[in-house]
């Protein structure tokens, strides 16, 4: 066998090695059809630099990091990068906007709270905020206002069955806060 014969049938017996994974990795960083070019392009430039190329193990690490500054070039160029940066500000803006859907609706809620916690007195009012807004035991509650636990217990029923009362007592209240709900929910 020649020593060009023999330098040839190296090379393909690497490619025939490394083949699989470069392109498993390429593929998923990229997509199916860009990453045979990629990888074809690495093993491209090996067989150019073949004689000064490491063997055996180190030629893996090598093919590892060529491959990854391709794939650094492929998202480089102008119109992917354009198109990826696109994809990924448009993504980030959705969030951003139910992010703010989220707060919004949230605020309407408080809003609506606070008009049904108008009925109740102001230690009704203390109790019933301390039991849902600070999620507090009624042990704890019943320590702060110097009441007993099942006192605690039944005066935060009472005081959430006024708040029911007056929401259902109130359709006006109701259709507000659905309608609102509808208009902060369409995009």
């Amino acid at each position: 066998m020649t020593p060009q014969h023999q330098r040839h049938a190296e090379f393909e017996k690497s490619v025939a090695r490394h083949w699989g994974k470069l392109l498993g990795i390429a593929v998923a960083k990229t997509n199916r059809d860009d990453a045979a070019d990629i990888v074809q392009d690495v093993f491209l430039s090996l067989w150019e630099k073949w004689e000064e190329a490491p063997r055996n193990e180190e030629l893996e690490y090598y093919l590892l990091h060529a491959l990854k500054l391709r794939i650094f070039n492929f998202y480089r160029s102008t119109t992917r990068y354009q198109a990826h940066l696109k994809a990924l500000e448009n993504m980030v803006q959705e969030r951003l906007e139910a992010a703010f859907a989220r707060d919004d609706v949230h605020e309407l809620q408080e809003s609506f709270l606070e008009e049904a916690l108008e009925v109740l007195s102001p230690s009704q009012r203390r109790l019933f905020l301390l039991r849902s807004r600070h999620h507090y035991s009624y042990r704890k509650i019943a320590e702060l206002l110097d009441i007993e636990p099942g006192s605690a217990r039944v005066l935060y029923a009472r005081a959430l069955q006024q708040v029911k009362s007056h929401i259902h007592a109130n359709p006006a209240l109701a259709a507000r806060m659905m309608s609102l709900l509808v208009l902060f929910t369409i995009p």
